[in-house]
């Protein structure tokens, strides 16, 4: 492959393994979430552990999972930070969102959008 991985796509493959890592080990903390709600962020973060390797490999389908895992993840963290009642949830539901939407704004920059298309 002659294309080579700009910045923003580098920098997105580390945010999305970080959130994912917490994601995947989020089911082993001790929390009075709902089990549904554990195993689905459990269930993303290994998902979103395969999009970052798609996203590094700079795969097209890589692309389109890791913008999938980031949105199904907002839709599952925003309502943390009006729900929760304890102030470390809030901040870990607020933290979770702007890893998200950050990651979202660098795989959709023009740079980054082009070496996908490359490949």
């Amino acid at each position: 492959m002659n294309t080579k991985r700009p910045v923003p796509v580098t920098v997105a493959v580390v945010l999305l393994v970080l959130l994912s890592v917490l994601n995947f080990i989020s089911p082993l903390l001790p929390t009075d979430y709902p089990t549904i709600v554990l195993f689905l962020g459990g269930a993303l973060g290994v998902v979103g552990l395969l999009a970052a390797a798609g996203v590094w490999m700079l795969r097209r389908w890589g692309l389109w999972l890791s913008i999938t895992v980031s949105v199904l993840n907002l839709v599952l963290a925003v309502p943390g930070i009006f729900v929760e009642p304890h102030a470390m949830g809030k901040l870990l539901a607020g933290v979770t969102t702007v890893g998200f939407v950050l990651l979202l704004v660098l795989v959709m920059q023009p740079n980054s959008r082009r070496a996908f298309a490359a490949t």
